[in-house]
């Protein structure tokens, strides 16, 4: 496979699993250290208090909600309309925007979109509206969003085909963002849509995705910086490696070596390049109340924990901010058979299906079984990738059963007030199914929220 060059600022840090990314991260601690002093001009925000964004492929809004709490006395965002097909998805996103609208004070509220439609990108009509509205706003400052990763996914061993439709809405987004014509795109994704061929029917099939795109958003006018971040560097309690492309438009003023070798990109926090431990399972979720397999009960409380105790632990104190005192909603697991909950109590803290390999006999060729499936976490680590916890049947710690969604949700590092729709009634308990998907297709919160305060500074 031919090897991407990329300028200053645009080094790629392939993550290829937690054990390498650790490593990875003790070399990068110098570089880290030696970052500290880079070029961040203060111009996108200089002129104009509020940036406008126009967030694509939004889902459940876990991206847009970094944006829209990164905000400072200074300088803040207003999503002028979150774009997405799916009418459940964008059902959740619009409950959770209007749970944080209310808990604005009232000279900040009208951050969040004044109408949530399902959109679909690759009709006229729906773009349209959305370019009336940038129109009305009088332009655009960014665009963000995360566009469906299934067909570059490692874990969707059929999806790894360019002529899916999926791997197509990033040309779509692409399109869309310059045509709005904004000073900074933001474009995440999986890793690997680094090495994915844009068209495998192409004679040189050696142009990837991210090749492509790069070279219409220089045509453009746009430097370009791209990255492979680890959420687990931001304060998320999980090894989460994504791929970002940030686009800064020449008219900012900004050099491709203006931010070094890191690029425009916030330096970690956490693990050896930060000043903080990682965040681990345990002090992500051990407040939680003890459950059974198959538990449905939408509201609980949660466990006692001194005051003391939670000042102490400054991530669950972020959870629980603005969220209703004592109550936990959507602490619920899908119900499995007991053969494999038995499965479950022979697994060790770390270890997976290969602990239990004599045990896989409805396994057709479990040589082939993913490395997470079956994964027991561990209390002292970060989760491992949350996707879709389900079908990975990603086990407790402790407890003899699948992860609940609230827990899934923490590792996420999404608020306990961010909730799941799972279809379009008010019923709380149906679709469950819907909920895990749009939790595993999120961009983790508090990751999202440090880039969106970077930006800031730009």
């Amino acid at each position: 496979m031919r090897k991407n060059s990329y300028n200053p600022g645009s080094q790629i840090r392939y993550r290829a699993n937690i054990r390498l990314g650790e490593q990875q991260d003790q070399k990068f601690n110098d570089l880290a250290k030696i970052e500290q002093c880079r070029i961040e001009k203060g111009i996108l925000a200089k002129d104009q208090k509020t940036l406008r964004v126009v967030e694509l492929f939004a889902g459940a809004g876990g991206m847009g909600l970094g944006f829209l709490m990164a905000g400072n006395p200074n300088s803040r965002y207003r999503i002028l309309s979150s774009a997405e097909i799916n009418p459940i998805y964008l059902k959740s996103l619009e409950e959770n925007y209007r749970y944080f609208n209310s808990h604005l004070s009232d000279n900040t509220k009208g951050l969040i979109p004044s109408e949530f439609s399902p959109t679909d990108l690759i009709q006229d009509f729906h773009r349209q509206r959305i370019k009336n509205i940038v129109q009305e706003a009088g332009g655009i400052d960014v665009v963000i969003g995360g566009t469906p990763c299934q067909g570059f996914s490692p874990s969707n061993r059929r999806g790894w085909d360019s002529k899916k439709e999926h791997n197509k809405l990033v040309e779509c987004f692409i399109d869309f963002s310059i045509a709005l014509d904004p000073k900074v795109i933001l474009l995440e994704n999986v890793q690997g849509i680094l090495w994915t061929p844009r068209s495998v029917m192409s004679t040189d099939n050696r142009i990837t995705v991210v090749d492509y795109v790069e070279k219409k958003l220089r045509k453009s006018g746009y430097l370009i910086f791209p990255a492979v971040l680890d959420a687990a560097w931001y304060g998320v309690p999980q090894h989460r490696n994504r791929f970002f492309l940030l686009a800064l438009h020449k008219d900012l003023g900004y050099n491709t070596n203006d931010f070094g070798e890191w690029g425009p990109f916030p330096l970690p926090t956490h693990g050896p390049m930060g000043e903080f431990e990682y965040v681990t399972v345990g002090e992500a979720i051990s407040d939680l109340p003890r459950i059974s397999n198959g538990e449905s009960r939408i509201l609980q409380k949660y466990r006692d924990i001194s005051e003391g105790q939670l000042n102490q632990n400054v991530f669950l104190k972020k959870m629980r901010e603005m969220s209703p005192p004592g109550i936990i909603e959507g602490h619920l697991v899908s119900r499995q058979a007991d053969y494999v909950i038995e499965r479950y109590r022979h697994i060790p803290p770390g270890g997976n299906w290969k602990n239990i390999r004599h045990m896989m006999s409805n396994y057709k060729d479990v040589d082939r079984t993913h490395s997470n499936i079956d994964r027991r976490l561990k209390w002292d680590e970060p989760s491992v990738t949350i996707g879709n916890y389900r079908k990975s049947m990603l086990v407790h710690p402790e407890q003899n059963r699948n992860l609940s969604l609230r827990e899934a949700t923490r590792l996420q590092s999404l608020p306990d007030w961010f909730t799941f729709c799972g279809g379009l009634d008010t019923d709380k308990k149906s679709g469950l199914t819907y909920k895990q998907q749009q939790l595993a297709n999120a961009v983790s919160f508090l990751m999202t929220l440090e880039i969106a305060k970077y930006i800031l500074k730009l």
